[in-house]
């Protein structure tokens, strides 16, 4: 029964050091329970609109209930460890072994600190095992805040990617007008945006919690401004006379740049709605090119897949299609 009880807490020790070490150190995401965990909280906090308490605290909450649940899952492994002897951990100055109460709360010592020295461990074999109990603490209390402060960071950037989207207009309509043909600043905008946009996917690989940080409003809320960018492509380069459309490697820089992004939340965060949004209408351009409307359903439809799984991520942001009727930018 001790030799049982040891190596289940030598288990759960183990399965909670491979979840900080693939959450934190592997640049792929975060590990089964990490996730797991991440998803049920947001199936619980990221329901109703944009602007509700619940939502607009989910990102905070995940985030600090992650290093939480890993702190927790190391306690509770040690102390199994540290409960699985009778002599284990005794009282300094009776030599008494001491009761789960008293093993619980050496643990705690031990990991996150040097101790009081009212509890210690009995024989050498136990004092190793202390030492190397204490040695995890420090490692999980060290890759947790290198984990948070990037986030925290990435959270910020990500609010001004949607600002800098915004600026160049709340709908896909608002975009295109802007076009001046190869060359214009629009077209340098675009491979700006591109550029970060590339660089938030990759975040958005490290650090999965990004997806549940929302904004409240439309313009700081990157989803929304990524659905008007997706309407604004399909206008570019297709509802526009060809002498006005911005370069074709730009709008494939920022079209490419799209389809990673939303390859980083395919599955693991978010499901393809099952109707894709309609395509960007083409009347409130100042010029059209000919059969603009049937090249923009042609279009959208190419690209269906993909503007099905923004709709997707739209949704869960707590907000609308931006142009959709009823709803503001």
């Amino acid at each position: 029964m001790t030799i049982l009880l040891a190596a289940l807490g030598a288990v759960v020790v183990a399965v909670a050091l491979y979840d900080v070490l693939k959450t934190t150190l592997s640049a792929q995401g975060g590990a089964p329970l990490t996730s797991a965990l991440s998803a049920g909280l947001w199936a619980i906090l990221g329901r109703g609109p944009a602007h509700g308490l619940p939502r607009r605290a989910a990102g905070g909450v995940i985030l600090t209930a992650v290093p939480v649940a890993w702190t927790l899952l190391l306690w509770t492994g040690w102390t199994i460890v540290f409960a699985s002897a009778d002599g284990a951990v005794v009282d300094a100055s009776s030599q008494t072994p001491a009761d789960l109460p008293a093993r619980v709360y050496f643990v705690g010592f031990t990991l996150f600190t040097l101790g009081n020295g009212d509890y210690v461990p009995s024989g050498g074999a136990w004092q190793v095992l202390t030492a190397v109990a204490s040695f995890t603490g420090l490692f999980l209390v060290t890759l947790a805040i290198t984990y948070l402060l990037p986030v925290v960071q990435a959270v910020a950037e990500k609010r001004s990617l949607a600002g800098r989207i915004h600026s160049l207009g709340a709908t896909g309509v608002e975009i295109a007008a802007q076009a001046g043909g190869p060359g214009s600043s629009l077209e340098r905008q675009l491979e700006s945006a591109a550029a970060d946009l590339t660089l938030h996917a990759e975040r958005h690989l490290v650090y999965p919690v990004l997806h549940y940080f929302a904004s409240d409003e439309a313009r700081t809320a990157l989803a929304p401004r990524l659905a008007a960018l997706s309407d604004g492509l399909l206008l570019l380069r297709h509802g526009l006379p060809e002498a006005d459309r911005p370069d074709p490697t730009a709008l494939g820089s920022v079209e490419g740049a799209l389809d990673d992004y939303l390859a980083t939340v395919r599955g693991s965060l978010a499901s393809p709605s099952e109707e894709a949004p309609p395509p960007p209408p083409s009347a409130g351009l100042d010029r059209t090119a000919p059969e603009a409307d049937r090249d923009l359903a042609d279009a959208a439809r190419q690209r269906d897949d993909q503007r099905r799984l923004l709709r997707a991520v739209v949704r869960q942001s707590g907000h609308d299609w931006p142009g959709a009727v009823g709803t503001q930018s």
